[in-house]
């Protein structure tokens, strides 16, 4: 309880930016092998958020009926949702008009509440495309998809789910995978030792009517025990609702295949200077070299061959970065770590706007962070790094709640592709916007990404 009191009367620590990537910092990939087919590969799936905040602005419509842009850009294509088919007949038996307020919020709450009930479900459950025939969610999509850049004679995913969906997540990969033996799916939970004090207004514990300290899920960071748990050699990463159409889902696979070209390619360089310092037959100058020009580690003070060691035996991480289209979340910057620089992703929360220089820095990105990442998480013998031993406890955030009309704050672990994983190698990768098509609200679904091309 105290370690976690003392984080809160810290509070957030703010990483110590020197500038943002550039064109400079970024990997170039040349060509694209199927090499990295023969380790195995799992695609791992936070997924374990609900859909609520995605129906938003229905929910404050069918509160107060608030008026809206984005209600009327909702109804006025409407019919084109892939869920739509589902409530088709409840509408045209209905008599019901769209255009009325009334009807608006009849066919709102059946969505939300009634015959879908998207209120309740995971955002992993929500139909969001169409084909004609057939519907698809994203774990579809994201089955879809593996089967295109992971092993073919078994692709694995894992997701990380609510304990609270897992009937139905269940429920509905049963009846997907059933003409498809070659695709394992597994899932988890968040860990509960991994759940956070919340502390009152005052840095106290936040006590419970029977007197009990409150304790919270730790935030997506706390996965890192999650993926730390998985039996693979290189995980890819992605979220639940970064998915798209499958008529333009040609730059997802190919890209994917890139990241994992080019870090199975740096890996082996690694791993080839690692055994040479273990054997004596190592040029420090040559390492020192490959580190700033290849891995954007720049050491302050001369190298020696146990920092050029332990900087090299990392995990390794291939970071797919997407042009800044002003979307709020992380982005790539070049970080000191007091000794040495190197490459993390960082969230605008970790990042002190007070500074006019740090304020600046962000301001000038020209990257983002879609949360596409290929990881590589075995040592040059073969063996699983223990990955919570490269977390940096450090970066965490702290944010306002509430609990039961009471405020408190709670405080999340370090974030899984930030501080969850600070001192792994890093290489950042441009990839096609068009590989970037999340659903933070309903109205994303109508967007290109999400309809037939």
């Amino acid at each position: 309880m105290d370690k976690f009191i003392e984080k809160f009367k810290k509070g957030t620590q703010y990483v110590n930016i020197v500038s943002a990537v550039t064109a400079n910092e970024l990997t170039n990939v040349n060509g694209v092998s199927d090499e990295y087919l023969s380790k195995k590969c799992v695609k791992f799936i936070p997924a374990s958020g609900a859909a609520t905040r995605m129906f938003k602005d229905l929910y404050e419509y069918l509160h107060d009926n608030t008026q809206m842009d984005s209600i009327e850009r909702f109804f006025d294509n409407i019919e084109q949702l892939a869920f739509y088919e589902d409530i088709k007949e409840f509408v045209d038996t209905g008599g019901m008009d769209k255009n009325q307020m009334d009807w608006r919020t009849e066919i709102i709450d059946i969505i939300l509440n009634g015959k879908l009930n998207y209120g309740n479900l995971p955002k992993a459950l929500i139909k969001m495309h169409s084909y004609g025939d057939f519907s698809t969610t994203p774990i579809d999509e994201h089955i879809y998809e593996g089967e295109r850049y992971l092993n073919r004679d078994c692709v694995n995913l894992h997701f990380t789910i609510s304990k609270d969906h897992e009937e139905l997540f269940s429920r509905y990969v049963d009846k997907a995978l059933q003409d498809k033996g070659h695709v394992n799916i597994t899932y988890s939970f968040q860990k509960k030792q991994t759940d956070t004090l919340a502390v009152d207004m005052d840095n106290s514990p936040f006590l419970l009517e029977d007197g009990d300290a409150l304790y919270r899920a730790g935030g997506h960071g706390a996965l890192i025990e999650n993926l730390n748990d998985l039996d693979a050699d290189i995980v890819f990463i992605k979220n639940i609702d970064n998915v798209c159409h499958r008529s333009c889902v040609e730059d997802t696979i190919y890209s994917k295949r890139r990241l994992a070209s080019v870090g199975l390619e740096v890996k082996k360089q690694i791993d080839r200077r690692i055994l040479g310092i273990l054997s004596g037959d190592y040029d420090l100058n040559e390492i020192n070299v490959f580190m700033k020009e290849i891995l954007n580690i720049v050491c302050k003070d001369e190298l020696t061959k146990d920092r050029a060691l332990s900087l090299l035996n990392r995990p390794l991480r291939v970071c797919g970065m997407v042009e800044n289209q002003g979307d709020p979340g992380g982005g790539p910057f070049v970080v000191d770590n007091e000794d040495y620089y190197d490459l993390q992703i960082c969230e605008k929360s970790e990042i002190d706007l007070n500074d006019e220089v740090s304020a600046g820095i962000l301001g000038s990105s020209q990257f983002f962070n879609p949360v596409d990442l290929v990881c590589f998480v075995k040592d040059y013998r073969g063996e699983k790094f223990n990955l919570p031993d490269y977390s940096n406890g450090e970066r965490y955030f702290i944010s306002e709640k509430t609990y039961k009309g009471r405020k408190l704050k709670a405080l999340e672990h370090p974030g899984l592709w930030n501080g969850a994983m600070h001192n792994w190698n890093t290489l950042f990768v441009e990839v096609p916007l068009s590989t970037f098509n999340p659903v933070k609200t309903v109205n994303d679904l109508l967007g290109d990404g999400h309809r037939r091309t």
